[in-house]
């Protein structure tokens, strides 16, 4: 039996969202800087909505809710994530996050532990935040605006897709991202350090990365989640960059619904 897909705008009731499944598990996904939900929709045909309700969340400035307007920061996002899981009733329930959300999985578990089941860090962003050196920031601002830069970062965290799916992101970020939030949710990026906050939290936590995704590799989880998580583990997605959500997407499905029904057992 088909399960129905839900769109919602957002409101001044909070967040946009998609919904898929309408099962007893609960998960929360949120997006990474440069796109909205729809990072996940080579997903959606691989997932088990029996089992699952997934709702994909758009942060203010994304998809469904590119109209609203905010501070852009971390603790706006945690407080607007937790208020949606408030509307949906949601006493308890499973985060994944992807790249700059992966963070936001370590803030809404510190916030939130006795709600926050497990987490799910994709490619993450960790909560030292991304350090970046001088060249590399001004490179990283340059893309908010400079479509043949952010050219050039999609092509390389991808680990060299085509360009016509590059040119497909780009075109996309430019449709559905405001630009008021794009150069505020970099600074908050590079700027986030709230690791006292997070070390040792039992919650667990599966790291995710792509073999492929340059940075954002073993070591470094190794060095951020695995080094601050007790109960955290680490897959490598092989043949998979920055997006393994789009690169691998039931191979990404099978993981995710695995670690997720483990700890739901």
């Amino acid at each position: 039996m088909k399960v129905p897909l839900e769109i919602r705008p957002g409101s001044d009731a909070g967040l946009g969202y998609v919904q898929y499944g309408q099962g007893p598990i609960h998960v929360l996904v949120m997006h990474d800087w440069l796109g909205d939900h729809a990072s996940y929709d080579a997903v959606i045909p691989w997932l088990d909505g029996h089992a699952f309700t997934y709702v994909f969340a758009d942060l203010r400035g994304y998809g469904q809710s590119i109209a609203l307007t905010g501070e852009f920061t971390l603790e706006e996002i945690a407080t607007d994530c937790l208020m949606l899981a408030d509307r949906l009733g949601w006493q308890h329930f499973h985060v994944i996050g992807h790249s700059m959300t992966g963070m936001m999985t370590q803030r809404l578990a510190a916030d939130a532990p006795s709600r926050v089941i497990s987490a799910i860090a994709v490619c993450p962003v960790s909560a030292a935040g991304n350090r970046l050196s001088p060249e590399a920031l001004t490179f990283f601002a340059s893309t908010v605006e400079d479509d043949n830069a952010l050219r050039r970062l999609f092509k390389f965290v991808s680990g060299g897709l085509s360009d016509e799916w590059v040119d497909s992101k780009v075109q996309y970020n430019r449709d559905t991202v405001a630009p008021a939030c794009r150069k505020k949710y970099l600074d908050m990026l590079v700027t986030a350090n709230f690791v006292d906050d997070v070390r040792g939290l039992e919650t667990p936590f599966l790291v995710m990365i792509g073999d492929k995704d340059p940075g954002l590799d073993a070591l470094a989880m190794q060095r951020t989640f695995l080094a601050w998580h007790p109960n955290a583990e680490l897959h490598v997605i092989p043949d998979s960059g920055h997006y393994p959500m789009q690169q691998c997407p039931s191979y990404f499905a099978t993981v995710v619904e695995s670690f997720l029904k483990h700890q739901t057992a």
